[in-house]
């Protein structure tokens, strides 16, 4: 239930990941400012190794691909903004050692969308994958023309099981929220359509990469984590401390979002907590699924050695 509140809360910053490493940083508290502040690729070392001369290439053609993106409400056509910099820049050696970025849309409470791209192959072509985590309408525009308009939600919201009360400050649920992640587990299966059956172990990544609140939904505190292979996001754990406005008191609540093909199982203190359905190529290639992939040729990045 939505219902206004005269509280109001300073919104908490994003957190930001360097440009020549694959790295999650809270950002307690820096100024507006500093917040604002773009990546800057053009100052790299010259003693960078290929490999980081290859990510800082592939960073730079993400920013150059994501800067004239649009997403904005369907209904309204008011602008949604994006956060800044990319939450996650990351590596995945068991996909073709390919490097991608992670971006977010929404600047204040929860985002709304979540949007991963990476280089496939050699010739420029870029993968996309989106998971919407709103009700509401919207609209994503690709440079390319391409558009994502998703009929519904990817997350499904539900208690915490054993969690305490929330804390009383930022700082104190942060810890809390810290001390959860520990307790999740994962593994993904190969099952999609000509996947193998195989099993892979997924890891928590232990910092969240974005933190928000939004005082006229009842939502105290939330923050983003990833369920990742290596770095690379498998999927998106959201940890939020609401009170509704008909609950006696506030109380932890999570969701698990879809950001892969594989089906994930995760566990919360060795129990089975969110078990995804591997999704069907025909269905996430549909533009209007709340999990949606799709390709743009981008700009090729070459491999270390100049493959």
């Amino acid at each position: 239930m939505i219902v206004r509140t005269k509280k109001s809360i300073k919104e908490f910053p994003s957190v930001r990941c360097a440009a020549l490493a694959v790295a999650l940083t809270m950002l307690g508290g820096l100024p507006p400012k500093a917040q604002e502040k773009t990546f800057d690729t053009s100052s790299a070392l010259t003693s960078e190794s290929e490999s980081a001369k290859r990510s800082r290439e592939e960073l730079q053609v993400c920013l150059d691909h994501v800067a004239p993106m649009k997403l904005q409400y369907a209904e309204t056509g008011a602008a949604i903004e994006r956060v800044p910099n990319p939450v996650l820049q990351f590596g995945a050696p068991m996909f073709g050692n390919h490097h991608g970025a992670l971006w977010i849309w929404g600047q204040r409470g929860r985002p709304v969308a979540v949007f991963e791209m990476c280089q496939q192959g050699k010739d420029g072509l870029w993968h996309q994958a989106c998971h919407a985590t709103t009700d509401t309408p919207i609209k994503l525009t690709m440079p390319d023309g391409q558009t994502w308009t998703p009929k519904s939600n990817n997350l499904t919201f539900k208690p915490l099981p054993g969690a305490p009360v929330p804390a009383d400050t930022p700082f104190g649920r942060l810890r809390q929220m810290k001390g959860f992640v520990q307790k999740f587990s994962a593994h993904q299966l190969w099952t999609w359509e000509n996947g193998d059956g195989s099993r892979h172990e997924l890891r928590m990544l232990p910092t969240p990469v974005h933190r928000y609140q939004d005082g006229d939904r009842q939502l105290i505190d939330g923050a983003l984590f990833l369920i990742a292979q290596d770095t690379n996001p498998e999927a998106t754990l959201f940890l939020e401390a609401v009170q509704p406005i008909d609950a006696a008191k506030p109380f932890w609540q999570f969701a698990v979002g879809q950001t892969t093909l594989a089906e994930n199982v995760v566990f919360y203190d060795d129990e089975e907590i969110h078990h995804g359905k591997p999704a069907m190529a025909a269905e996430c290639l549909l533009n209007t699924s709340s999990y949606w992939r799709s390709f743009s040729k981008v700009k090729a990045v070459k491999e270390p050695g100049g493959k």
